[in-house]
């Protein structure tokens, strides 16, 4: 009896056959998980990369349909060098927008202007968008600076304006702005395309003081000849409509817009002037400095010139310069200072400086020669 129990406890475990179907039943639970691991291993970069992408541009995207929305045909720059026009002056530049807007119950234009750039910030390159605003010819101290992109590679030596990895494009039709292209490479060397078409390409809408009518001759209904007779034995009863109403509108009132601004005549004086160090070391020729002495730019305008402003091209790091005219009894005139009540860099050379007022421009221009 000892050796029968002894050997029926012996006996107790999986057979072959269970053995084999338990082996097959972990082997096929085991393909199908390497299979689901797989899978999510191969789709989570490719998320991950989507969801980068997305990210990559979410400020530009948000912010640069608004800027080219409000933004002139006139008021793009797409110059590597030009300058914000804010006291927060950046990176490089790949497109810098100014548009007027004149409040109505002041009739005062301010500038406001929205500078995309290239940034380099904490070991990292970026889009930033500087923004400001002011009435003069500024820089404006009130600017705001944002980062509109992930990190970007850096702009390689060499780059120019439309080029990889940051192109910046501008179509236009005649005078027109019809569409702004960025097309920027990111880190993983995805290309990223954000597009901007303005709807409205005028620089600003003009203040209306009143509200028109179309003239309508007043209106006189003739009275009717028509009379109903009613028989009744030998009397005859005539009867006759009620007396008519005239309804005469009053006067239309019309809104003239005064006629626009024109340049008749313009003077530069003295129409070259030495480039000297800012340091104080002179008058000698630096390449870029300050003017050695004042330039005064006078004009003579008819139309509707209030506001107007030159904008001095000049070649330097600073980028372009912006400063009002003041009335004269005979038209507006404008002084760029000289050394050494002056900070404003010039580069050598011919520099262009252009005339515009709040409703658009250029009007004219004069040119100073820099030595």
């Amino acid at each position: 009896m000892f050796r029968r129990r002894r050997r029926a406890a012996n006996d107790k475990g999986f057979t072959l056959i269970e053995a084999t179907i338990s082996i097959s039943i972990v082997g096929l639970i085991s393909v199908v998980l390497a299979n689901v691991f797989s899978v999510v291993v191969h789709s989570v970069p490719k998320t991950e990369e989507r969801v980068d992408n997305a990210k990559t541009l979410q400020g530009l995207v948000t912010w640069l349909p608004q800027d080219v929305d409000s933004t002139p045909a006139t008021g793009f720059d797409e110059s590597s060098t030009a300058a914000t026009g804010c006291s927060d002056n950046p990176g490089v530049n790949l497109l810098r927008m100014e548009w007027t807007e004149t409040a109505v119950s002041s009739g005062i234009p301010t500038r406001y202007i929205a500078s995309y750039r290239h940034v380099l910030s904490d070991g990292r390159y970026r889009i930033k968008r500087v923004t400001c605003s002011g009435t003069g010819a500024g820089p404006f101290s009130n600017s705001q600076v944002r980062a509109v992109s992930s990190p970007l590679p850096p702009l390689p030596a060499g780059w120019a304006q439309g080029q990889a990895p940051l192109a910046v494009t501008i179509v236009r039709s005649g005078p027109d702005v019809t569409l702004v292209t960025f097309s920027v490479t990111n880190l993983d060397g995805q290309i990223v395309n954000v597009e901007a078409a303005p709807k409205n390409p005028a620089q600003s809408l003009p203040t209306t003081s009143g509200v028109g009518f179309p003239t309508v001759p007043p209106t006189t209904a003739a009275p009717t000849t028509t009379s109903t007779t009613i028989a009744s034995g030998p009397t005859t009863t005539t009867l006759f409509p009620p007396p008519t109403t005239t309804t005469t509108l009053p006067p239309a009132t019309t809104t003239t817009l005064p006629p626009p601004c024109v340049v008749t005549g313009s003077a530069i004086s003295p129409a070259s002037v030495k480039n000297t160090d800012p340091n104080g070391n002179g008058n000698s020729a630096t390449g870029v400095g300050v003017l050695a002495s004042a330039v005064t730019v006078t004009v003579t305008t008819t139309g509707y010139c209030n506001g107007l402003e030159a904008r001095a091209t000049t070649g330097a790091p600073n980028g372009e310069l912006f400063h009002n005219f003041t009335a004269t009894p005979t038209g507006y005139s404008v002084t760029f200072p000289g050394y050494p009540s002056s900070s404003e860099l010039w580069a050598d050379g011919d520099r262009l400086i252009k005339f515009y007022s709040p409703t658009g421009g250029p009007y004219g221009s004069v040119t100073l020669n820099v030595k």
